[in-house]
């Protein structure tokens, strides 16, 4: 009998072949059957012990383990080619085993053989080892060498007494159960918009579009629930200009979606990224008078920048990639080319889900493969030199002014940027109540534009225009009249119906503002131009401000606004509606260094939606002011069903209450008209234009569990506004000012 104390005569071997039959035969004894060692082939390469048998003759089922050991050796070979880790571990062993022999006595000490490098064949042996297994060196058992003549490999041999088996990454398993398809599908679909930046999400509860609903929530955990669909699209868009970030909205099939109309168009036209996610039956219920069925096939027409029918779940790697990228592509083409600018390159985008039963997913499994790299990258942009010297070269010497419409500065840094720009080359800055420059007191804003426009407006020879025309009117009849040259800034096209354009670039205000300034000249706009439009800006505010002071002034609307203006607070929200309620912001809204954000669905100039876009733009902001008219308010009266769900949010721990004051200029009907060419004394303008309501604004507040006060004073105003300042929820200040008559009381300053 051999001593139990000599060493074992080593094969030859690489440490890759070692891993291979360790594998095998770490296989063979997790099945609980003995292991059958390779024989060589003659030509370095180990074999199974049977050779692939041909195609007609089956194997035994012996032959099938031996066939399946081998396979997950190979495997292990190559996974062990490339990690370094499995080399580094295997030369400390050796290393290790060699410290061991040197240590016995001279006669039982092995000789130590070169080694060979990982990958290379070795000569064929006579005798098989009884293990080999490459392990970390701290758990490793004393290894034995032997010594062969000539330049043969050495083996690492390691001996343990439980060796760990070598464990396989497991291929995916494509899920069979509907639920989990779906739940594997939607999983990929949501995890790219989060990754994106996507995590708002505006659910009117649905059964087709269960899946979408209950991945949002399960995902997500907070997210708005708002019964109308109509409603909850401007919620969306609401949030979505304030966050200037894609926010999306989940609705069923059928009618559901019709009602996003209203919100996609205004997106449309106003540039907001929102992600419209809709629920649908599947093609085979199509066309056959399926209920709650419609063709929900582009729907939005050309007024979405982009459409996906999605197809029905599947959970193969393909269909998940495809749910990632279009997530992907959803977001890029709602961002728009500039991601985070408001009004300048975004847009709705609508993506159709059809579902078969059952509709409920199962419920995600486990930790998902996170992709590291940012999904986008916006390289940065500017005006070449030569470009800019040549614009430069229009305005030099000339009278030029700056109209500054909706989205002209995103924040801080682009309106530093304009007041640069602005003093440089001596250009007035028109500032509409939207462009975001009217928080800063500089003597280059000039505020009271429209006022100006009224009277005697200094003459002007060349425009620049960033972004959407201003509100006033009086602007643009006065502009046109005058016939400058027109510079259109804008990152998409002109938006100059005035059909006046001389010059595009197409660039951000801001960076078209930049390219001035780096342009080296001695002399830039006319300097004189300035200074008759800051002249002209201070007369005008002097009979603006002096509004709330005036005899009457309880019964204009202008007086309140103008208190309102005042006691507005630094950091909050201002969101107007259309109509009478933006021009009188545009008035009475005078620049000073309070740094406040003015919001209003300039897009289409519509009265819908107001309040619902109102209250989404508030969740992102702790105290927000709401300017509106009577029609307005009773268009979206619905909208006052929101209190309930801040308040479920707020127990959930989904968020704070913001405090929300609805400023409510109450004149019981369409006192715009009154301004308009449709006024007449004739019994028509009642009927068709002024329309009053006659509605009691008090039992609808108290219904929706709103505050609500009703003033007649300016005084009386001023002392509710404050009391409802940072009372979370909804509360409604009621101001009554006559129906008839806003002309002539507007007739000051407009």
């Amino acid at each position: 009998m051999e001593d139990a104390t000599q060493p074992i005569p080593a094969r030859k071997i690489s440490i890759d072949q070692g891993i291979i039959e360790a594998a095998a035969k770490a296989i063979a004894r997790e099945r609980g059957r003995s292991y059958t060692p390779p024989v060589s082939d003659g030509a370095g390469y180990t074999m199974p012990p049977s050779t692939k048998p041909q195609q007609q003759v089956p194997l035994s089922r012996r032959e099938r383990e031996v066939e399946e050991a081998r396979r997950a050796a190979m495997a292990a070979m190559r996974r062990a080619e490339a990690t370094a880790a499995a080399v580094t571990a295997a030369s400390a062993v050796a290393a290790h085993a060699q410290s061991k022999s040197a240590a016995r006595p001279a006669a039982a000490q092995p000789v130590a053989e070169q080694a060979v490098p990982v990958g290379q064949k070795t000569a064929p042996v006579e005798q098989p080892i009884e293990s080999v297994m490459v392990s970390e060196p701290a758990v490793a058992e004393p290894a034995h060498q032997e010594k062969a003549e000539g330049a043969h490999a050495a083996a690492v041999v390691v001996e343990r007494e439980e060796p760990a088996p070598v464990v396989e990454s497991e291929p995916r398993v494509v899920p069979t159960d509907p639920a989990e398809i779906t739940s594997e599908y939607l999983d990929a679909f949501f995890s790219e918009l989060e990754r994106c930046g996507v995590t708002d999400y505006v659910i009117s509860p649905g059964s087709r579009s269960t899946g979408l609903a209950m991945k949002a929530f399960e995902r997500f955990g907070s997210v708005y629930v708002d019964v109308d669909e109509r409603g909850a699209a401007f919620f969306a868009l609401g949030l979505a200009k304030a966050k200037r970030q894609p926010v999306a909205v989940i609705c069923t099939s059928g009618t559901a979606v019709g009602n996003w109309m209203p919100a996609v168009l205004e997106a449309e036209s106003s540039r907001v990224p929102l992600l419209l996610l809709s629920g649908d039956r599947p093609s085979r219920l199509q066309g056959l008078g399926a209920p709650q069925t419609c063709d929900q096939l582009k729907m939005f027409g050309d007024h979405v920048k982009k459409f996906v029918q999605m197809p029905q779940p599947s959970a193969t790697d393909e269909a998940l990639a495809f749910a990632r990228q279009t997530a992907l592509e959803a977001c890029v083409a709602a961002h728009g080319s500039v991601p985070g600018a408001a009004s300048c390159d975004g847009g709705p985008v609508h993506i159709n889900f059809p579902f078969d039963e059952p509709l409920k997913p199962a419920r995600s499994k486990g930790a998902e493969k996170v992709n590291p790299l940012p999904p986008t990258v916006v390289p940065g942009q500017g005006l070449r030199p030569g470009d800019a010297r040549g614009i430069f070269k229009v305005f030099h010497g000339k009278r030029t002014i700056a109209l500054c419409g909706e989205g002209t500065c995103n924040n801080a840094e682009d309106v530093q940027v304009m007041l640069e720009f602005a003093h440089k080359c001596h250009i007035p800055l028109l500032a509409d109540p939207l462009s975001g420059l009217r928080c800063v007191d500089d003597p280059y804003v000039i505020d009271n534009y429209d006022t100006v426009f009224g009277g005697e407006a200094p003459r002007v020879d060349v425009v620049i225009r960033f972004g959407r025309w201003p509100v006033s009117k009086r602007c643009f009849t006065a502009l046109q009249e005058m016939n400058p040259t027109q510079i259109a800034v804008d990152m998409r096209d002109t938006r100059d119906y005035s059909a006046s354009t001389s010059l595009f670039v197409h660039a951000l205000p801001v960076v078209f503002a930049a390219g001035m300034i780096g342009v080296r000249a001695k002399s830039a706009a006319s300097v004189k131009c300035v200074e008759e439009w800051m002249a002209a800006n201070d007369e005008a505010r002097e009979r603006i401000t002096s509004v709330p002071s005036r005899v009457g002034a309880d019964d204009f609307e202008g007086a309140y606004v103008a208190k309102m203006m005042s006691l507005i607070p630094e950091g909050s929200l201002l969101f107007s509606a259309n109509s009478m309620s933006i021009r009188a912001i545009d008035t009475f809204y005078c620049k000073s260094d309070k740094n406040i954000r003015v919001l209003c669905n300039r897009g289409l100039n519509g009265i819908d939606g107001t309040l619902s876009s109102a209250i989404g733009a508030a969740q992102a902001y702790e105290q927000t002011t709401v300017l509106t008219g009577d029609l307005a308010f009773l268009h979206d009266a619905n909208a006052l069903s929101l209190q309930n769900e801040m308040h479920i949010r707020e127990i959930r721990h989904d968020g704070p209450v913001p405090s929300i004051i609805v400023v409510l200029l109450n004149n019981n009907g369409g006192a715009i008209f009154d301004m308009l060419p449709q006024k007449s004394s004739e019994d028509y303008f009642g009927r068709l234009f002024l329309t009053p309501q006659n509605v009691d604004c008090k039992h609808l507040a108290q219904a929706f569990g709103a505050g609500y006060r009703r003033v007649s004073s300016v005084h009386d105003f001023r002392r509710i506004y404050e009391s409802f300042l940072g009372e979370p929820g909804i509360n409604i200040i009621d101001v009554s000012v006559p129906l008839a008559g806003v002309e002539f009381r507007y007739s000051r300053y407009w």
